[in-house]
């Protein structure tokens, strides 16, 4: 037996570039090919299957075209919802639409799991020998809770696969949103999504966790950070799992450059970049700026940067100017010893308004408290209204 497992697709307006997002579309018409091609008996989606919870008409006619591929073939996907899946407060999704039409198998159907006093019950099901369970991610900053009180209601089989969407403390990330061992015990498989690098063989209890990672690059950090894309894909029988493999997605070629601007002007630095970038076939290019520049920093033409090498060939070009400076930015000195304080003298001194500061206190103040989305958003609105 056999089966895939990908996540983090993210079918939507990733990108403000329309190639971009053609290109997320073809990386997952790529998983279903290979599905196809290797005789999966099943595919495993660990969860951002689409990079909103309301996707437009276009991108959901291109999930069914290829979730109905799968279906000619009798492979069956199984997915829990990711934290961009999940709809209007936090419980809807547009994957139970997929699976009201025998297209997936969402594994947090009403049918799967169920709320009773203090437990979470996860039924999960039985396919090809395999016993496969989940559960969603969240939009907001995880409480762990909800593992805390699940009780799976675990069924022979050959292999036992939980699906799930959170980044782990294991991978040692500073925004982890769940502790590895608040996951259930006694599964084989753990298939993790939303993190989006790729990350073999967390060992965990008896069995491992697999970080696919995304299909294709979601921003110009992982373009950088990533080497390539890619799934698993793993064979099992009456013994366990048997080989598992990663198979590399063809993702475009990429190109990364860096510029120190260190005392030149910004016509300098253009000239720079023309000489070290060449025709090409579409590749993507990501330019990193630094340094002191000589001319202001609004005096560096990025979109006409962007254009000349659009014009030798490049499908897409970003341009970082995150750590560039110039000589009019002097240093913003503060006197406040509380961090409350530092943060309103220092936006004082940059010129924001008290208006202004009281939405960026607010910002910072969810992010720190791990505010949900959508009590930020509600927040937001009544300090729009006071003000």
């Amino acid at each position: 037996m056999k089966f895939i497992h990908t996540g983090d697709s993210h079918i939507g307006e990733v990108y403000k570039d329309r190639q971009r997002n053609e290109d997320i579309k073809d990386a997952f018409r790529q998983v279903i090919d290979a599905a196809i091609d290797e005789k999966a008996d099943f595919i495993i989606h660990s969860g951002d299957l689409f990079d909103t919870g309301v996707p437009s008409f276009q991108d959901m006619l291109f999930v069914t075209d290829q979730l109905k591929r799968l279906k000619e073939k009798g492979i069956k996907m199984f997915i829990v919802p990711g934290s961009h899946d999940i709809g209007l407060g936090e419980e809807t999704s547009v994957i139970e639409l997929f699976d009201r039409n025998d297209l997936l198998v969402n594994l947090n159907s009403s049918r799967y799991i169920k709320k009773e006093e203090d437990k979470v019950l996860l039924k999960g099901e039985v396919y090809k020998n395999a016993f496969i369970a989940g559960i969603r991610g969240k939009r907001s900053r995880v409480e762990d809770e909800i593992f805390k009180r699940l009780k799976v209601e675990m069924r022979d089989a050959w292999i036992k696969i939980f699906v799930f969407h959170h980044t782990i403390s294991a991978l040692g990330e500073p925004f982890s949103d769940l502790d590895t061992d608040s996951l259930p015990k006694g599964f084989d498989y753990y298939a993790a999504g939303h993190w989006h690098g790729h990350r073999d063989n967390i060992p965990y209890g008896k069995g491992i966790i697999q970080y696919p990672g995304s299909t294709e690059y979601c921003d110009e950090k992982e373009i950088v950070d990533y080497k390539n894309r890619g799934f698993y894909v793993i064979d099992y029988n009456e013994k366990g799992i048997g080989k598992i493999s990663y198979s590399i997605l063809k993702t475009r070629e990429k190109e990364i450059l860096h510029i120190d601007a260190n005392g030149k002007t910004a016509q300098k630095v253009r000239e720079e970049i023309g000489q070290k970038i060449s025709e090409n076939d579409g590749k993507i290019l990501v330019i990193r700026i630094d340094g002191k520049l000589n001319d202001k920093r609004s005096s560096l033409d990025i979109e006409g940067i962007k254009q000349d090498a659009k014009s030798l060939g490049y499908s897409y070009v970003s341009v970082n100017i995150s750590r560039l400076s110039d000589k009019s930015e002097e240093e913003v000195k503060v006197s406040s010893d509380s961090i409350e304080q530092i943060e309103k003298e220092f936006l004082e001194k940059k010129g924001y308004s008290d208006k202004d500061i009281a939405v960026a206190k607010l910002l910072i103040d969810a992010a720190e408290t791990g505010l949900s989305i959508d009590e930020t958003r509600k927040k937001t609105e009544e300090l729009y209204k006071d003000l």
